[in-house]
C-alpha cells in the first residue's frame, strides 16, 4: 500500500520542468515506488489518518478509501492533518510544533526527526512558489499544505539517510532527477 507522502510524489512528478544540464530533466526517470529507495517511516500516524480521513475526498466529492491505485491525498486532507498538529498557518510553518510533533514520531530515530525538521525548513522558504499552484478542488482547502508535502517527502528522498538507501542504478537516477530537476507554476 503507498503511503500519503510517496502518493503526493507523484503529484510532484507532474511540476516538473527542466532546470539542470547535468540531468536530462525532460525523461522522467522509471516510475517506481520511492519506498523501493528509501524506506522512510509513515509521517502521518494513523490516528490523524482516522481524524482527518472524511476530508480525503476526489474533486468528485467522492472519499478517497483505496491507497493501492495512485490516488493522492486532497488538499482539504492535508489541511486537516496540518491542522491537527498546527504546524501551519498563516502562510508559515511553525517549526517548535513540528519539533514537537515529530519528536513523539520518531521518538527513537533522532536522524528522522532532523531529516524532517530540515524539510520543512527548507520547504517552508519557499510557499510563496506554491501559491499560484491550484487544482480542482474547492478553495476551502489550502493547495499550498499539499505542495508542502510534496516538497518535503522529495526533501527527505533527496537527502534520505545511506542507512535508508537502496543504491540501485533506477534510484540513483531518480534521486538525481529529483535533486536537479524542479517543479513549474501550472
Amino acid at each position: 500500500m503507498l503511503s500519503i507522502c510517496q502518493l503526493l510524489l507523484v503529484l510532484l512528478g507532474l511540476f516538473l520542468v527542466v532546470v539542470s544540464a547535468d540531468v536530462d530533466c525532460s525523461k522522467r526517470p522509471k516510475l517506481m515506488n520511492p519506498r523501493t529507495c528509501c524506506p522512510l517511516p509513515e509521517f502521518i500516524s494513523d490516528d490523524l489518518k482516522q481524524k482527518c480521513m472524511e476530508y480525503n475526498v476526489a474533486p468528485n466529492g467522492e472519499l478517497i478509501v483505496d491507497n493501492t491505485r495512485l490516488h493522492q491525498p486532497s488538499p482539504c486532507f492535508i489541511s486537516c492533518v496540518f491542522n491537527k498538529i498546527g504546524v501551519y498557518e498563516n502562510q508559515k510553518v511553525y517549526i517548535d510544533k513540528l519539533k514537537d510533533y515529530v519528536q513523539v514520531k520518531f521518538k527513537d530515530d533522532s536522524e528522522m526527526q532532523n531529516l524532517a525538521i530540515d524539510s520543512f525548513t527548507t520547504c517552508g522558504s519557499k510557499i510563496s512558489e506554491f501559491k499560484d499552484m491550484k487544482g480542482d478542488f474547492p478553495s476551502l482547502c489550502a493547495w499550498t499544505q499539499a505542495f508542502l508535502v510534496v516538497c518535503v517527502y522529495n526533501e527527505m528522498l533527496k537527502n534520505c539517510p545511506a542507512t535508508l538507501w537502496s543504491n540501485t542504478q533506477d534510484c540513483n537516477d531518480a534521486r538525481e532527477y529529483f535533486a536537479n530537476c524542479k517543479h513549474s507554476k501550472k
